[in-house]
């Protein structure tokens, strides 16, 4: 379902992200977060799109959905700014960065609910901080809701 979402055109995206939003309003925040990230799993992957240090130059909700190119940061950006929008917006949220030296790769992860939920670990996979910690995982950068600016949307 999710696939052809990403093919539509920005109007058309646009309606059906704010759509997805509603669906999620009407649910406990653990199913919001498992249908979010059913749905952001399926985002194209680009290698590098958003640079990992510099937030300030990252596109608002609209403009991230117009633009369509989907690396770590920019996904774990559009998983923010989705549940953001929604009756679920009070729950802690953060943009972490993390490397992980033993597998020498970064990750650009949403944090939410203070790490009981981390989307954009694994895709399709929700993981915890429980995981974060077991990896030993260096975190390079941490964004709140306040530094993202989310109340300014």
């Amino acid at each position: 379902m999710w696939q052809d979402f990403w093919n539509l055109r920005i109007n058309d995206r646009l309606t059906k992200w704010k759509d997805f939003r509603h669906q999620l309003d009407r649910l406990p925040l653990e199913s919001a977060v498992v249908e979010l990230n059913n749905m952001w799993s399926t985002a194209p992957f680009v290698t590098h799109n958003l640079s990992p240090d510099d937030p300030t130059n990252w596109p608002n909700p609209w403009e991230l959905l117009a633009e369509n190119y989907w690396c770590g940061v920019a996904k774990a950006l559009g998983i923010l700014y989705t549940i953001y929008f929604t009756s679920h917006k009070s729950v802690n949220l953060e943009l972490r960065i993390y490397y992980d030296y033993k597998e020498k790769e970064r990750h650009a992860v949403a944090w939410i609910d203070n790490g009981k939920y981390i989307l954009n670990y694994w895709p399709y996979e929700i993981v915890n901080t429980k995981h974060i910690e077991e990896k030993q995982l260096k975190m390079l950068h941490r964004y709140t809701s306040e530094d993202l600016k989310l109340d300014n949307f």
